[in-house]
Formats: structure tokens, C-alpha cells, sequence
């Protein structure tokens, strides 16, 4: 009878499908067969976005911590936060971050850091007070030049442009930032800048 062969040809036994699904080797039925529960995880899993955080600080924020501080003694809630000590130190320059009234409370805050974060603060107020002198210095060359005439006047600007003095961006407090950011100062606000150093120096020098 022909019948015989042509059944044991369909038919697969349950142990050979049961063996071929675990080593995933069925060319007949792999496209019946379940998607294993470990992939099935990765498809359905979406990646997570990680949320960014934002390093502005409320100018506002700020102002509270150093109020706080100031206040601890008399019973205050004052806690310090190493992340807003950093931005205060980094952004106290800048007369639309930090205000006249925090800065003074600022320059009080700065007197009781320990002698290797003074150290750099004060060094960085030097940097920033020799870069203003040097732009001043320029500018003033640059005047007078005008005012004369001198061939020598198109060296002059590109002095004033280049802004060469030693305080280096890769040395400030901000980096790159920093320097892209003084650039775009007008002299009035570059003037502010430098009071600010001068304070610094004079209360912790």
C-alpha cells in the first residue's frame, strides 16, 4: 500500500517538533511557532527618553539660599547645596543672574569658603580685572589713534577684536561661554564686571 509512507512523510512526531522548537531549527514551522517571552519583552519595551536637566538657576532661587544662609544663626532653615554654591561663584559677574543686593551678601558668603576654593576665587576676580584693564588699555590706544590718524590703526583694532589679555577663556570660571559672553558686553557692562573683581579682591585679599 502506498498510504503507509505517505502518512509517516506528513505526520512529525511530537518529541521532533518539541526538539526542533528548542533549538529553533523547524524550516517548516518556525513561522507557526511563539515568539519566546525574552523577545517579546524587547519588542514591546520602549526606549526611555532620559529627562534633561536644565542647569539655569532662578536668579530668585538663589537669592533665598544666600538669605538663608546669612540667617542660619538665628534659627534659619539653611542647608548647603554644592550645585548653587557652583552657579553662584560661576554667574556672580553678571548683573541680570545675580543682583547688586546678593552679590554684597555674596562677597560675605565667599569670606567663609576654605582657602583652596578662596584661592581660585580670587584668582579668577584677578584674571577678569587684568582682562578688563587690558580692554581698557586697547581701547584707550584705539582712541587716540583715531584721533591722529596713525597707520598703525588697522593693528590697533585688530587688537581690540582679538581681546588678548591673560585672562584666557579656558581659565576663567565658564569656560568658552564666558569669553563669547564678555564679547558681546558693552563697555558700560564689561566696567560692571570689573567692580565686581574689585570687590572680590578686596574682601578676601
Amino acid at each position: 500500500m502506498t498510504t503507509g509512507p505517505s502518512r509517516k512523510k506528513s505526520r512529525i512526531s511530537k518529541h521532533v517538533l518539541k526538539s526542533n522548537e528548542e533549538r529553533g531549527a523547524t524550516p517548516d514551522k518556525d513561522s507557526a511557532l511563539p515568539t519566546p517571552p525574552h523577545e517579546q519583552k524587547k519588542k514591546s519595551a520602549t526606549p526611555k527618553k532620559k529627562s534633561k536637566k536644565s542647569k539655569t538657576k532662578d536668579p530668585v532661587e538663589t537669592a533665598s539660599y544666600l538669605s538663608a544662609w546669612k540667617h542660619r544663626e538665628a534659627g534659619g532653615a539653611w542647608k548647603f547645596n554644592k550645585n548653587t554654591q557652583s552657579w553662584l561663584i560661576r554667574h556672580m559677574y553678571e548683573t541680570d543672574k545675580v543682583a547688586k543686593a546678593t552679590f554684597e551678601v555674596m562677597l560675605e558668603y565667599l569670606a567663609g569658603l576654605p582657602s583652596n576654593q578662596k584661592g581660585r576665587v580670587i584668582e579668577v576676580a584677578e584674571q577678569r580685572a587684568v582682562r578688563y584693564k587690558d580692554f581698557e588699555k586697547t581701547l584707550n590706544e584705539k582712541n587716540d589713534e583715531a584721533v591722529k590718524v596713525a597707520p598703525e590703526t588697522p593693528k590697533e583694532e585688530e587688537k581690540v577684536d582679538g581681546d588678548k589679555s591673560p585672562a584666557k577663556s579656558s581659565e576663567l570660571d565658564g569656560g568658552e561661554d564666558d569669553e563669547t559672553r564678555w564679547k558681546k558686553l558693552d563697555e558700560h557692562e564689561k566696567r560692571k564686571e570689573y567692580k565686581r573683581a574689585r570687590k572680590i579682591l578686596d574682601s578676601l585679599q
